[in-house]
């Protein structure tokens, strides 16, 4: 039980660290369009927001298998069969809408690893036939 409490933990510091990361990279974005930090007054709009934020996860993962999160963990993406740029796709098309209703994510990540499964799937490992390891 305490090496299954630990995956969990690493995959949440590992998902905190990607989306930190992105914030940084958003914030770069800022600075070179604005020429400043600052960032009173300033909204990102979903424009910028949602292609950076998958493009960051599809590109790392199609490319190296993992994030910069996952990869501090010693995390990848894994699959049974070869794993190519559509099911990286798939595996990440639900991220924003289980951050926006993370009780998707914890049902699934939880519901997977009570019916035997080595390792927990969210919906989009589910639908991809990837996971974690």
């Amino acid at each position: 039980m305490e090496k299954k409490y630990m995956y969990y933990v690493k995959r949440f510091l590992a998902a905190l660290i990607d989306v930190v990361i992105i914030a940084f990279i958003i914030l770069i974005y800022i600075k070179i369009r604005n020429g400043t930090y600052d960032l009173s007054g300033e909204s990102v709009s979903s424009a910028i927001f949602i292609p950076c934020f998958y493009l960051y996860f599809i590109l790392q993962e199609y490319i190296f298998k993992t994030t910069l999160g996952k990869r501090i963990f010693s995390l990848k993406v894994e699959s049974n069969g070869n794993i190519n740029l559509i099911k990286i796709i798939l595996r990440n098309l639900f991220n924003l809408i289980e951050i926006a209703i993370p009780i998707l994510y914890i049902l699934f990540v939880i519901i997977t690893g009570l019916t035997g499964n080595k390792k927990p799937k969210k919906l989009g490992d589910l639908i991809s036939g990837c996971y974690i390891s």
